[in-house]
C-alpha cells in the first residue's frame, strides 16, 4: 500500500488492485487541479471547493461523500460526521486497505474527537491530519488528536506550501509540537507486517507536482 500527496488534503492511496483519491481540489486552490484515475473518491466535504473537483478524476470511481459504511473492491470505509453543528455533510473517515487502517481527517476544524469519531478511528495505523490552522485544526489541536490515536505514522496536510493560495500556517508549527523530528518522503509505502513496535513516526510527504 502506497500513500502519495497532491497537496492540501488530497492523497492518492494505492493498493494492489485499487486506487483511492481523497479530496480532489481545483485550480481555485492556487495549485493545478488534481488529476488521475481512481476506483474510489473519498470526499471530506462536498460543499468545499478544496474537496469536490470530481470531474477531473478519470475512470468510473465510486464517490464517498458523507457518513456511512462502504465496502468497495476490498476497501472498507467508515465515515462519521465531522462537524455536526456547522456542516452535517462533512465527514472524517477510517479507510481500511490491505489490513492497514488509515484515519483520514480532511480540512476540518475540531478541537477533540467525540465518542463516535473515537470509535471509528480506534486502532488507526496511520493518521492523515490537517495542521494549517485558520479554517482547519491548529497545530496544537492536530497534535493532540493525532497522538491520542497512537498510530505508527502521522502525516500532516492542509498547510501553507508553494503555490497554495489559501490562508494557512506552514507545517513548522506542527512539527515543533511533535518535537521536530520528522522524515521527508516522496511516498509512504507500507505492508501490515511492517507495522510493529510502539513508536510513532512523523512523515512529511513532498507533493506530487
Amino acid at each position: 500500500m502506497t500513500i502519495q500527496w497532491f497537496g492540501l488534503s488530497s492523497f492518492k492511496i494505492t493498493g494492489k488492485d485499487v486506487t483511492i483519491i481523497t479530496d480532489p481540489f481545483g485550480k481555485e486552490s492556487g495549485l493545478s487541479a488534481v488529476r488521475g484515475n481512481a476506483d474510489i473518491i473519498i470526499c471530506s466535504d462536498p460543499q468545499n471547493p478544496w474537496c469536490n473537483n470530481f470531474s477531473s478524476i478519470s475512470g468510473t470511481p465510486f464517490t464517498i461523500n458523507g457518513p456511512g459504511e462502504y465496502d468497495i473492491k476490498g476497501v472498507f470505509v467508515m465515515g462519521a460526521q465531522a462537524e455536526a453543528k456547522n456542516n452535517p455533510q462533512a465527514a472524517i473517515y477510517c479507510i481500511e486497505i490491505e489490513d492497514i487502517r488509515i484515519a483520514f481527517l480532511g480540512p476540518i476544524k475540531i478541537s477533540e474527537l467525540n465518542d463516535t469519531q473515537k470509535q471509528i478511528l480506534e486502532g488507526a495505523d496511520i493518521v492523515l491530519v490537517p495542521v494549517g490552522g485558520k479554517q482547519v485544526m491548529t497545530a496544537e489541536e492536530a497534535a493532540k488528536i493525532s497522538t491520542k490515536l497512537e498510530p505508527f505514522y502521522i502525516v500532516p496536510h492542509t498547510y501553507k506550501s508553494t503555490g497554495v493560495s489559501v490562508d494557512l500556517d506552514k507545517v513548522d508549527k506542527f512539527l515543533k509540537e511533535l518535537g521536530g523530528k520528522n522524515t521527508e518522503m516522496e511516498k509512504l509505502t507500507l505492508k501490515k507486517k511492517e507495522l510493529t513496535g510502539e513508536s510513532t513516526s512523523l512523515v512529511v510527504l513532498n507533493p506530487m507536482r
